[in-house]
């Protein structure tokens, strides 16, 4: 091995090196700002009606619920009903549109048929038609009162 190809492998190891730990320090930035997982459900007044709404651990009601995020298996049943009393006459996303949202299980697990009805809503709403629960979502979106009889919208 030559002088000068040790000083390339040298170089292009520390540029190796270099690249990885800029990539670590530039995608820490948004990991920090990155938005909680939903793992309760809050009452939030809306007029004199309280609904339940999905919140994060410090009772912050913008964190996400989606397909592939850990998510508590009660928040997942709640939201499946939400979505079963609100949005039942819904027909399901792409591939299970013979399908309607009232039929859904409530089993708490967050995979594709409850996609498809999260995407069927969010297509009713007029939200971003992405599969996950997030604040814009949330924003558009009506839930159950605490007492599971009616639907309100979050923003009055």
């Amino acid at each position: 091995m030559t002088k000068a190809s040790g000083l390339r492998r040298l170089g292009a190891g520390v540029a190796a090196v270099l690249m990885a730990v800029a990539g670590t320090v530039m995608s820490a930035a948004p990991a920090s700002a990155a938005t909680d997982l939903c793992v309760k459900m809050v009452l939030r007044h809306v007029g004199s009606n309280a609904i339940l709404v999905p919140a994060g651990a410090a009772n912050s009601q913008t964190c996400l619920i989606g397909s592939g995020l850990v998510a508590n298996y009660k928040i997942v049943v709640l939201f499946q009903a939400t979505m079963v009393k609100c949005y039942g006459g819904l027909r399901l996303a792409s591939p299970y549109e013979d399908e309607l949202v009232r039929d859904l299980d409530t089993d708490g697990s967050f995979g594709p048929r409850t996609q498809a009805a999260l995407k069927a809503v969010q297509k009713s709403i007029g939200a971003t038609v992405d599969g996950s629960y997030g604040p814009n979502t949330r924003d558009r979106m009506r839930f159950m009162d605490d007492r599971s009889r009616y639907c309100y919208a979050y923003r009055s």
